[in-house]
């Protein structure tokens, strides 16, 4: 069964589904983390529990998407786990949702990574705010975490000197990392609206 299929299976609740996507494609992810991830990390515990873990949370609980190149699947799904493991002090369960605003498996937006067409209809005002927050949700896991710390300080409310002292660095310094990021982020959130996502992972695949 080809990927789109697969995903949209699994975004309506279908568990099956989401066993075939780890049976075929969590071999190829582990091997690309094992390959790239720091000493520390190799050293802290079990890899291959450390990725699945990852991969099963992203899935479960990070921003919906669906697509049907399992390439660019595999190795969107990688880069993003690479990072969630990279992210020093961030948990995995920072993925998770707020349990107050928790939907019924199959009822939240679902990005389509494809390269849009021309005559997809326009969603209301409301739903297009929510699908506006999964693609930031979406672009912030695609980050480097240098990139993903200031902005996650930021979005929780903390002003570039509250920042700089989490980070350990001047609010100067702070405000700089943190509207570099926002550009980055930016230019994240378009290209995956466009549909480059080889754009995003052609160095990981």
């Amino acid at each position: 069964m080809n990927t789109l299929s697969l995903l949209e299976r699994w975004q309506c609740g279908d568990a099956e589904a989401l066993s075939m996507l780890l049976d075929r494609d969590l071999p190829w992810i582990r091997t690309y983390v094992q390959r790239n991830l720091g000493d520390g990390l190799r050293r802290a515990g079990d890899t291959d529990d450390f990725v699945q873990e990852a991969v099963l949370a992203i899935l479960r609980y990070g921003p919906r998407f669906a697509m049907s190149s399992r390439r660019q699947f595999r190795a969107l799904l990688a880069k993003i786990t690479l990072n969630v493991l990279r992210c020093k002090g961030r948990e995995l369960n920072a993925l998770k949702r707020d349990p107050r605003n928790e939907r019924a498996l199959g009822t939240d937006t679902i990005l389509y990574l494809d390269p849009p067409r021309q005559d997809v209809t326009r969603p209301d005002q409301r739903v297009e705010k929510m699908e506006e927050r999964e693609w930031l949700r979406l672009a912030l896991l695609l980050l480097d975490p240098q990139d993903q710390e200031p902005l996650d300080l930021h979005w929780q409310g903390l002003e570039d000197a509250e920042i700089g002292e989490q980070l350990g660095i001047t609010a100067n310094t702070a405000r700089m990392r943190r509207v570099r990021a926002t550009g980055r982020l930016t230019a994240v959130v378009l290209k995956l609206k466009r549909g480059q996502i080889d754009d995003l992972v052609a160095q990981d695949a």
